[in-house]
């Protein structure tokens, strides 16, 4: 398990629009369960999303090939551009345009089915992060079965955040009430901000990673 992993691992979980979906989960319906199904959907999400970059990795690398491959450190560089975008767009949307109004599909968070909550939390991880965990796992020259272990850690490690506040909320269903509205108000005025925030510090490390790895 390399340190580099750990840290994708820990920017994977770290997810405001995550979390609001869920305190809106939770506030609306009173059901923790949509939430938990969320939360479900993001590991799983994730794990495939990590899995399917280090069998393609695997594949392309040669199964006996211990060598070092220079296009691990483009595909690092290439993930960390695009999350610089990302995260530039999100800063204009907060700071120039002032748009910090909630994706549309927000207002119907409250009401979905634990099926659907299912599927959004499969849909909402960044997902470049997840194969830049699987690249990150394909350049570590694992074996095979150490390989499904380090996706499997990666992926748990990823949903912490999603896990333990629904978690911490629903031992403790009488403080429910107040924490979800306090969270709510933060998440609702800065969740934006934490993405930009978050995005440009995995962006300057993917891609300070792979000028490494392309230059070595």
């Amino acid at each position: 398990m390399s340190i580099n992993l750990v840290i994708l691992a820990i920017a994977t979980t770290i997810s405001p629009l995550f979390l609001l979906a869920a305190v809106i989960m939770m506030s609306t319906s009173q059901k923790v369960r949509t939430a938990w199904a969320a939360a479900i959907g993001w590991f799983v999400s994730i794990g495939a999303c990590a899995l399917v970059m280090v069998i393609v990795g695997g594949a392309v690398s040669g199964t006996k090939s211990h060598h070092h491959h220079w296009w691990m450190g483009v595909l690092d560089i290439l993930f960390g551009l695009f999350i610089g975008f990302m995260a530039y767009r999100s800063w204009r949307r907060a700071h120039v345009e002032h748009g910090k109004a909630l994706p549309k599909w927000m207002d119907r968070v409250g009401s979905m089915s634990v099926i659907f909550a299912l599927g959004l939390g499969m849909f909402l991880p960044p997902t470049v992060l997840a194969f830049a965990a699987g690249n990150e796992i394909n350049q570590q020259h694992l074996s095979d079965g150490t390989k499904w272990i380090a996706v499997f850690i990666y992926a748990a490690i990823g949903t912490l955040v999603e896990v333990v506040p629904i978690l911490w909320l629903t031992l403790q269903p009488s403080r429910r009430e107040h924490r979800l509205s306090e969270w709510n108000s933060w998440l609702d005025a800065h969740w934006q901000e934490v993405i930009a925030v978050l995005f440009a510090t995995v962006s300057a490390f993917l891609i300070l990673k792979g000028l490494v790895a392309v230059i070595h």
